[in-house]
């Protein structure tokens, strides 16, 4: 009984008189530091709802595409890719045999999310059959494909 009472009326102040420190780096390399317990409230700028949220551009790192939606489709879908700089961006839609069906893009497009929308025409804008159809998207010498399913 007497070590506990030694124990806790020597350390019992150490443990209550802890000091926690929130440090925070800054952009160009520092860092500050803040006691906790001199902090009284924190306050962060510029997002202050959900709606702000979604309108923070997001840092795209790599070239990709999105599987199409709806998939199976008809009578058209959605095909989404994100390029993570200026590229020269092509869309191209192909049959199941590989033969070139539609091309839906071929310009240059600086960074960002895409949507393009294929209505299941081909190059002279006529309806195409049920199928399977690949399509392919390339930028900057890299090509994503993804197969997708046209119902009628």
């Amino acid at each position: 009984m007497k070590k506990f009472l030694l124990f806790t009326f020597l350390f019992s102040p150490l443990v209550f008189c802890q000091s926690i420190n929130m440090n925070i780096n800054l952009t160009d390399g520092s860092t500050v530091s803040f006691s906790v317990n001199d902090i009284q409230r924190l306050e962060f700028g510029e997002a202050t709802d959900i709606k702000d949220f979604e309108n923070l551009k997001q840092v795209i790192e790599t070239f990709k595409v999105l599987q199409n939606y709806p998939n199976p489709f008809n009578p058209s879908t959605t095909i989404t890719y994100l390029i993570p700089s200026t590229s020269n961006v092509k869309v191209c839609i192909y049959d199941i045999n590989g033969q070139l069906v539609k091309d839906l893009l071929n310009e240059t497009q600086n960074e960002g999310e895409y949507k393009i929308i294929w209505n299941g025409t081909n190059d002279k804008n006529i309806s195409v059959v049920s199928g399977v159809y690949i399509y392919t998207v390339s930028s900057n010498e890299q090509i994503i494909s993804k197969q997708m399913i046209l119902l009628k």
